[in-house]
């Protein structure tokens, strides 16, 4: 079951998180999505989804905490955009 977990599942989390929280009108930088997606992880009752957020914050590691939120959307949706044949995690 959580071998079938891919980029392009973490990268939706990722873009959706990010949208509810532009639609929110909520601060987005790293630390808040890290958070948010903690909190998701959190209040999740499915355990592939805890995962799933759990592996997208563990992904947004990778970035400084500086980077502002429209460089944030645009990673996110040049991620979306990359080849769907990366290897599962």
């Amino acid at each position: 079951m959580f071998a079938e977990i891919s980029w392009k599942i973490i990268h939706q989390v990722i873009n959706q998180t990010i949208a509810e929280m532009v639609d929110e009108q909520q601060t987005l930088d790293v630390v808040s999505l890290r958070r948010r997606l903690r909190e998701m992880a959190e209040s999740e009752t499915d355990e592939e989804m805890v995962l799933c957020y759990w592996q997208a914050s563990k992904v947004l590691m990778r970035l400084p905490p500086t980077i502002t939120a429209s460089q944030l959307i645009e990673a996110a949706r040049h991620a979306f955009r990359s080849p769907l044949n990366h290897d599962p995690l």
